[in-house]
C-alpha cells in the first residue's frame, strides 16, 4: 500500500521528478507531502538525493525509523543516505534497467519501473480567427487591462486564441512563470500557456499573431523591450499609453491604447496599416540609431 508521495519540490515547473510526483499522488489518490511533512508509515518517498541540502539529508534520515514505505530511485548516486533507504525499503521501484542493476544486490525487493510521459494538455491548437501573443511579463500581470482586452475580443463576434509565454530569457524565475500562468488562466480559462520561448520562438509568435498585448502599471515606455520587439517585427501592439510613453507612439497610429480602444481593429487593411507604421516607427528607434545618439 501507499498511502502519500513525498516529494523534494513541490511545484511541477521546477523540474521533471516534481511534476511526475504531482501527478503520481493524484493518479494514486493520495496526498502529495513534502519533506517536512509528517510521513505515514507507508509513504513512498519520490526524490533525488543528490539534490538534498545537508539540512534535508539530515531531516529524512531522522524520519526514516518507523517508516516501512517505498522509494521510487530517479537515479542512483550510491550517497550513504542512498543506500540507508534502500536498505529500509520496503520496495524499492527503480527508475530504469541501469539503477536496476545498481541496487539489487542491495535489496531484494527490488524491481524496475517506468515513467510515462508527463504532457497533460494534449490540446491540438484550435483555429481562431484572431490570435492574441504576450510575453516577457516579469511583473504580476495587469489583469483589469487583460479583462478589458477579452471583452473587446467577445465583442468582436470572431473566434479568438491565446497564447502567452513567461518570458523569452533563461535567467526568468520559475515561480514567475506559475503566478503568471495562474493569473493570466483566470481571465483566459482556455489561453495556450507556451512557458519559456527561445528568441526564434518569440519572433514566429508575433510574426503569426493577429495582436500582441502588453500592459504596464502605468503606461508603455521607451525602455519596454517587449513592445520595442514586436513593433520591430511589425506586430499590432495592443498596450497602455500616458503622458511619459514615447511620443512617437499613437492610438491608432502603430498601436492601440487598450484605454481609448472601442474595439479592436479586425478590417485587414487597418490592420497592415497598423503594422506597417510600425515597422517604420520601430526602424527609427533601432541599435543603429541609439549608437549614433549615445
Amino acid at each position: 500500500m501507499i498511502d502519500a508521495v513525498v516529494t523534494h519540490h513541490r511545484r511541477g515547473f521546477r523540474s521533471g521528478v516534481a511534476r511526475f510526483n504531482e501527478l503520481l499522488a493524484a493518479q494514486l489518490g493520495v496526498p502529495l507531502l513534502g519533506l517536512d511533512d509528517a510521513w505515514p508509515e507507508q509513504a513512498l518517498l519520490s526524490f533525488k538525493v543528490g539534490e538534498l541540502s545537508d539540512a534535508e539529508r539530515a531531516a529524512v534520515a531522522a524520519k526514516l525509523d518507523g517508516w516501512q514505505g517505498a522509494v521510487y530511485l530517479h537515479e542512483w548516486s550510491g550517497l550513504p543516505l542512498e543506500r540507508d533507504v534502500v536498505a529500509r525499503a520496503a520496495r524499492v521501484h527503480c527508475g530504469n534497467l541501469e539503477i536496476e542493476e545498481q541496487v539489487a544486490p542491495l535489496n531484494a525487493r527490488t524491481g524496475g519501473v517506468w515513467t510515462p510521459g508527463l504532457l497533460l494538455d494534449r490540446r491540438d491548437y484550435e483555429p481562431a480567427e484572431l490570435t492574441v501573443f504576450s510575453f516577457g511579463m516579469a511583473h504580476k500581470i495587469q489583469t483589469d487591462r487583460f479583462r478589458r482586452l477579452r471583452e473587446l475580443l467577445d465583442a468582436s463576434g470572431r473566434t479568438y486564441a491565446v497564447y502567452v509565454s513567461a518570458a523569452n530569457h533563461e535567467t526568468s524565475s520559475l515561480e514567475d512563470a506559475v503566478e503568471i500562468f495562474e493569473d493570466m488562466h483566470e481571465v483566459f480559462p482556455d489561453l495556450y500557456f507556451l512557458g519559456n520561448l527561445s528568441d526564434v520562438a518569440v519572433y514566429n509568435q508575433l510574426r503569426a499573431a493577429t495582436y500582441f498585448a502588453a500592459f504596464f502599471p502605468k503606461g508603455v515606455r521607451a525602455n519596454n523591450t517587449t513592445v520595442a520587439a514586436a513593433m520591430e517585427t511589425g506586430a499590432v501592439v495592443v498596450t497602455n499609453l500616458d503622458e511619459h510613453s514615447p511620443t512617437e507612439y499613437g492610438h491608432g497610429e502603430n498601436v492601440v491604447d487598450i484605454e481609448r480602444c472601442a474595439e479592436l481593429p479586425t478590417d485587414p487593411a487597418v490592420l497592415a496599416g497598423l503594422r506597417e507604421r510600425a515597422l517604420a516607427t520601430a526602424a527609427t528607434r533601432g541599435w543603429g540609431a541609439l549608437v549614433e545618439k549615445l
